[in-house]
């Protein structure tokens, strides 16, 4: 089970990457706006990917892309781990500002963390001058520089950082377990985004995975228009 979860946590890392970063790019690619009138919703799966590979599945083709890929999950059904719960929070609200930043006029997408995000940048050795920029109270981040000090933090202390921010968390919101489908899912969640760690496992885990953010809107592959409903 080790060497599943070292994979688990490098797919997941992946994802979080590709869930901000596109959600970052399409600021200056697409100028459709967020609908900062919808709802999103969150689907996590849950899959042994060292038996998936003993069994012959090639896990190294599947790319997250925040969409629901209906072929993976059929690929993937046999393997997949039930018992698992993962906890959510919201860290920071979504905006697409569009001004100026370190002398240049830019578009961009920018999380704005207020008190309720205090305890997650102080676990990744974020300050306020880290910050792109400030205003009202309310400190925004890029997500590279997100990525970075996340991947930094879990790097340089694995352990330390995910208890870091499994209590950081701790007021979130428990997902029910995953269930035979390896799936939990949790809907009418307001856009922003959101830290979610692995918060208890079944016995036979040994252990959890490396905690990742979701972008709730992100954009789609293309970078052409927003997923509100990610996978």
């Amino acid at each position: 089970m080790k060497k599943f979860h070292r994979i688990a946590s490098l797919i997941m890392a992946l994802a979080m990457i590709f869930a901000l970063a596109t959600t970052a790019f399409a600021a200056d690619s697409n100028p459709t706006l967020i609908d900062t009138t919808k709802k999103a919703s969150l689907n996590i799966y849950k899959y042994d990917l060292t038996k998936a590979t003993a069994g012959g599945c090639d896990t190294s083709s599947y790319v997250a892309t925040g969409a629901y890929d209906a072929n993976v999950n059929t690929a993937l059904a046999s393997y997949a781990v039930q018992g698992v719960k993962f906890t959510y929070l919201k860290v920071a609200d979504i905006t697409t500002y569009t001004g100026v930043v370190s002398s240049a006029h830019t578009s961009q997408i920018q999380y704005g963390f207020s008190s309720a995000g205090a305890g997650v940048l102080t676990a990744l050795g974020l300050k306020a001058e880290d910050a792109v920029r400030s205003a009202g109270g309310v400190n925004y981040y890029t997500s590279e520089k997100l990525n970075k000090a996340l991947a930094d933090k879990l790097t340089a202390d694995p352990t330390g950082t995910k208890n870091a921010l499994e209590t950081a968390v701790s007021s979130g919101t428990v997902m029910a377990e995953t269930n035979a489908s390896g799936n939990a899912s949790a809907t009418d969640l307001a856009q922003g985004l959101y830290l979610v760690v692995e918060t208890a496992v079944p016995d036979n885990v040994v252990s959890t995975c490396n905690p990742f953010f979701v972008s709730l809107p992100m954009t789609n592959a293309a970078g052409t228009a927003w997923n509100y409903d990610v996978t």
